[in-house]
């Protein structure tokens, strides 16, 4: 009965009588504003098991970093090494390319005083490519080399995770995804030879009166981007007001499956596709649709903090 049922709706449903348990916990010690919070994610779950509403996340299970060593990490600080990142999608540092409803260009790419990486959404009158809304998507891709010196950066398995804060308005798609260039290939095996994991996006309303202001979501992608492609969104989750303040969202990948967190929390976990068995890179973009015609924030900057990926300690070569 429950196969047309969508396994976000599913895990929901599910999902709030372990949640109305915890608040129970929670007022048994006395422990009142964990209680009441717990109230109204049952709420929210009791909504998104119909209307996919975003849900706060609440889970007691955390991202356990004890069990990983770093081995990347970008701190952004006034600068990135171009080694590691070039354009996604954009050929070069000085090229421009149609994206969607803007141009990509690396000119929308600056640094804060703080140390932080800056991914500018403007129209632009006088833009590379004329008249036209820009922005930039990067990535770490190592199979292409559009300067000379870049030897990027991919990762089989571990914990992935991003700090930022959301550009606003209306029409705007910032995301933090992993991917392969196998997800390019005609012969698909669901996610094991290549996939697509959207560590977070956001729905491209802005209006803080709607149901998916400052929440994001997570998707996994398999079997390429033809007639055979698949999808399987995780749910919406909201974020600590993400617009104005930093917030980490982060996937933890491993041979069973995919856990996604929020601030170090879980929100969502899947095996879709068959997991993933190769490495994949980082992408860090801000993709823009017709709804920024809307946008009254322009220009619109997706801050990070920084971009950081672990590998679990059982996982790295023992030194010889």
């Amino acid at each position: 009965m429950f196969k047309s049922i969508p396994k976000r709706h599913l895990a929901a449903l599910t999902a709030i009588g372990p949640a109305l348990l915890m608040a129970g916990k929670a007022l048994v010690t006395f422990n009142f504003k964990r209680f009441f919070a717990l109230l109204m994610v049952s709420t929210q779950l009791l909504g998104a098991t119909f209307t996919d509403r975003p849900v706060t996340p609440y889970q007691d299970r955390h991202v356990d970093l004890s069990r990983f060593v770093l081995t990347f990490a970008d701190e952004f600080d006034h600068g990135f090494d171009d080694e590691i990142w070039q354009g996604h999608y954009v050929y070069g540092d000085n090229d421009t390319q149609p994206r969607d409803t803007a141009y990509w260009n690396r000119g929308q790419v600056s640094f804060t005083d703080d140390g932080c990486l800056k991914i500018s959404v403007s129209y632009k009158e006088d833009g590379p490519a004329g008249a036209h809304y820009y922005s930039y998507g990067m990535e770490t891709n190592p199979n292409k080399n559009y300067n000379g010196r870049h030897c990027g950066f991919e990762q089989l398995y571990g914990y992935f995770e991003v700090r930022c804060i959301l550009p606003k308005g209306a029409g705007l798609n910032p995301a933090f995804w992993l991917l392969t260039d196998g997800m390019w290939d005609d012969d698909t095996d669901g996610g094991i030879s290549g996939c697509e994991i959207d560590v977070f996006e956001t729905p491209t309303d802005y209006d803080k009166g709607s149901k998916d202001f400052g929440s994001v979501y997570h998707t996994i992608h398999v079997d390429a981007y033809g007639d055979a492609h698949k999808k399987e969104i995780q749910g919406w989750f909201y974020a600590d007001d993400p617009y104005n303040q930093f917030n980490t969202y982060g996937v933890e990948w491993n041979e069973d499956g995919y856990i996604f967190y929020i601030n170090g929390v879980e929100t969502a976990h899947t095996d879709f596709g068959g997991v993933c068995q190769v490495p994949l890179y980082l992408i860090l973009s801000v993709g823009v649709n017709e709804k920024v015609a809307n946008n009254r924030h322009l220009p619109s900057d997706f801050i990070v903090d920084y971009v950081r990926a672990y590998q679990y300690k059982d996982k790295m070569p023992i030194p010889l």
